[in-house]
């Protein structure tokens, strides 16, 4: 196999990888990794709803080919993703005063029991085993995608 099928394979193993990993632990309950039974049903639904169409368009994008929507829409849907989980997780973690700003909703009655791989900040939102795993698998991907749409011809 030339390196540019093994690229395209790697970037749709990563995508496939992003999206089955999200759902999973959305909605499977596999505490301390997680902690679903502190989510309500409603909220449950949205997640994996929301976040499961944009992810999937995305897998879905990568098996279509490599020109127009399904070219773009990958290079700038996950480092787009990225950016909404250093929003929500790690901006939070390393920026008092940004934590402070950011306390849409009650971390501790959510995340607080959850696996950590890093030191927990008082006051602040500390990304939890499962979404850390999830942040490192979307950059995986954000590399694999361009190194995928780049290094290929329209397929």
């Amino acid at each position: 196999m030339r390196l540019n099928g093994l690229m395209h394979y790697l970037a749709l193993g990563a995508a496939m990888f992003l999206l089955i990993y999200h759902q999973a632990t959305t909605w499977i309950p596999l505490f301390p990794w997680n902690d679903v039974a502190r989510f309500s049903r409603k909220e449950i639904v949205s997640e994996s709803a929301f976040n499961g169409l944009l992810m999937g368009t995305g897998a879905i994008c990568l098996m279509a080919g490599n020109s127009g929507f399904s070219h773009w829409y990958p290079l700038i849907y996950y480092p787009f993703l990225f950016v909404g989980e250093c929003v929500d997780w790690w901006i939070p973690y390393f920026s008092e005063g940004f934590a402070k700003a950011r306390k849409v909703w009650d971390y501790d009655s959510k995340y607080g029991r959850t696996l950590k791989f890093i030191p927990h900040k008082a006051g602040k939102r500390t990304p939890d085993a499962n979404h850390t795993l999830l942040h490192l698998a979307t950059v995986f991907t954000i590399v694999a995608v361009f190194l995928d749409r780049y290094s290929l011809p329209n397929h």
